[in-house]
């Protein structure tokens, strides 16, 4: 099984946080972001429940409030991507007046499923934060695979949280198939994970459907359509479910089993906090919407004079000035990376490393160039750009060349 992948081979400094998980669920306060085309359903000075609704989103499914509390007023705050933006905020009065029955999940239907993944506002926790009740409303779903390659240098969130909880993911892929009559289910996995592997094997055994795949130690292997063509020989233009096919992160997997379960809405998830300086490497379980600060009792700080803060990943992530920023549903990381010397790149050597190493076969220095010329940054295909950063990795005259790609998918949208 598999094919010859493009990608490269990078440190991955995941020792010193793949067996440590801690928790941290009393903020002082929450913040959700308002997104263009969002509903706010709440007023200032009302009262909320864990769990309850706050905002409707323009996918018709809801952001939910991560503590008890008082809603303060509508402000301005920093968001992962070092955006201001504006924000709901609520000050916990650490009550948690809403508890999470345990439900009855014989006999499901994919009505029900759908209703409960939507209304919880279960999302993907790779990176990209998409509904995952619009991937699972579909009719024709023959494969399921489960993306638990991680695979940027630092993050262990999926791995720790499917160590922890891979009875519950695999009761939560027994009940996907008893709904869809899936032909087959894929767990994917590193290679070099062989403790995560003989955790895994003595749960799937009394499905046949599932099986364990093994991916290559290669960054982007994570990338869904690497994933897919590595396991199933395919391509697709836009989604998956072209080919009938559904990829779902580890954690979201996990976070459909608590919904489900317990009808819980997605106000948790697990975030690595690692890298240069940082004093405690950890993962650590947190309430969706903590700014980021308040998490020194966690991660015991760092030299702010020496590192620069990436969220999302050293790789396809986002430098942030400062540690007062908003923890959202669809962040996995916050890496600490040493500061370096100012430099300025030096001029295009031609040598074809960027285009060579492309795993969605597009000519980045190309886009460069023609930065200015709409028309030509279409021919280029520059919406086909996944922004995993392996351009500007290569590049031997330092050219940020993501940022130039990053640019373009912004200019042809």
């Amino acid at each position: 099984m598999g094919e010859i992948m493009i990608g490269i081979k990078l440190s991955k400094h995941k020792k010193e946080t793949m067996n440590k998980i801690e928790e941290f669920l009393n903020p002082k306060e929450v913040y959700f972001k308002i997104k263009e085309n969002d509903e706010v359903l709440v007023k200032e000075n009302e009262k909320v429940i864990v769990g309850q609704k706050i905002i409707k989103t323009k996918y018709d499914t809801y952001i939910h409030s991560s503590v008890s509390g008082i809603v303060k007023e509508i402000t301005t705050m920093i968001d992962y991507q070092n955006n201001k933006s504006n924000f709901i905020k609520i000050e916990n009065d650490f009550n948690e007046t809403n508890k999470f029955k345990e439900n009855d999940l014989k006999n499901i239907t994919k009505e029900q499923f759908i209703s409960n993944l939507k209304e919880n506002g279960i999302v993907g926790l790779g990176g990209a934060g998409f509904p995952t009740y619009v991937k699972y409303n579909n009719d024709d779903v023959k494969t399921l695979i489960i993306n638990a390659v991680e695979c940027e240098p630092y993050i262990t969130a999926d791995y720790i949280n499917c160590f922890n909880n891979i009875d519950k993911i695999v009761e939560t892929l027994n009940i996907i198939d008893n709904i869809y009559n899936l032909n087959e289910i894929f767990i994917a996995i590193k290679t070099k994970n062989r403790t995560l592997k003989e955790k895994i094997i003595p749960y799937i055994i009394k499905n046949k459907k599932i099986k364990l795949i093994e991916v290559p130690n290669l960054y982007p292997m994570g990338w869904e359509k690497a994933l897919v063509r590595y396991i199933k020989h395919t391509d697709y233009d836009k989604l998956p479910i072209e080919k009938s096919i559904i990829v779902s992160n580890a954690s979201t997997i996990y976070s459909i089993y608590e919904s489900l379960k317990y009808n819980k809405p997605l106000i948790e998830k697990i975030v690595t906090i690692s890298g240069d300086n940082i004093i405690n490497k950890t993962n650590v379980k947190v309430k969706i919407g903590t700014k980021f600060s308040e998490l020194k009792k966690i991660y015991k700080g760092y030299n702010s004079k020496e590192i620069n803060l990436v969220t999302g990943g050293p790789m396809m992530g986002y430098s942030v000035e400062t540690d007062e920023f908003i923890i959202p549903n669809n962040l996995n990381s916050v890496i600490g990376i040493k500061k370096i010397k100012e430099f300025n790149p030096i001029t295009c050597l031609r040598c074809g490393k960027c285009s060579d190493h492309c795993p969605t076969k597009i000519c980045p220095v190309l886009v460069k160039d023609n930065i200015n010329n709409n028309q030509e940054l279409k021919r280029l295909n520059v919406e086909r750009c996944i922004e995993c950063g392996i351009c500007s990795f290569v590049c031997p005259s330092k050219i940020n060349l993501r940022e130039y790609v990053r640019e373009a998918k912004k200019k042809v949208k």
